[in-house]
């Protein structure tokens, strides 16, 4: 399973809380064996009624690398089949794109470095 879940300001709001335990699993399936290498918080999405949820994913790679992605899953996304596990996987993508992003900084950052001679 991940490496750890939080569920974030879900005081008065437990059928919320509870899509989002639901949702856990879901995005497991989604990220596959990484997932222990994966920090995961849910939490209502700011200034909404509505039943939206973000989810905030962060991963630090064995490099030291680290990033964060947030993604929101609003009601159609619990509606389509396979809506919530496709907006899953794409906040997951999102990530792995920032980490990516920072890796190759790093890499350009270490390139541009004067050699000591």
């Amino acid at each position: 399973m991940f490496k750890k879940v939080e569920y974030v300001g879900f005081d008065g709001k437990p059928d919320l809380r509870a899509k989002a335990e639901q949702l856990t699993p879901v995005l497991a399936g989604e990220i596959g064996e990484r997932q222990g290498e994966v920090e995961v918080t849910w939490s209502p999405h700011a200034n909404s009624n509505a039943g939206v949820l973000d989810l905030t994913l962060s991963r630090t790679l064995i490099n030291g690398v680290s990033g964060t992605h947030t993604g929101t899953f609003v009601a159609a996304d619990f509606a389509r089949d396979r809506g919530a596990a496709r907006r899953g996987r794409r906040v997951w993508s999102d990530l792995l794109g920032v980490l990516l992003d920072k890796q190759h900084q790093r890499i350009q950052e270490t390139f541009l470095e004067p050699a000591e001679a």
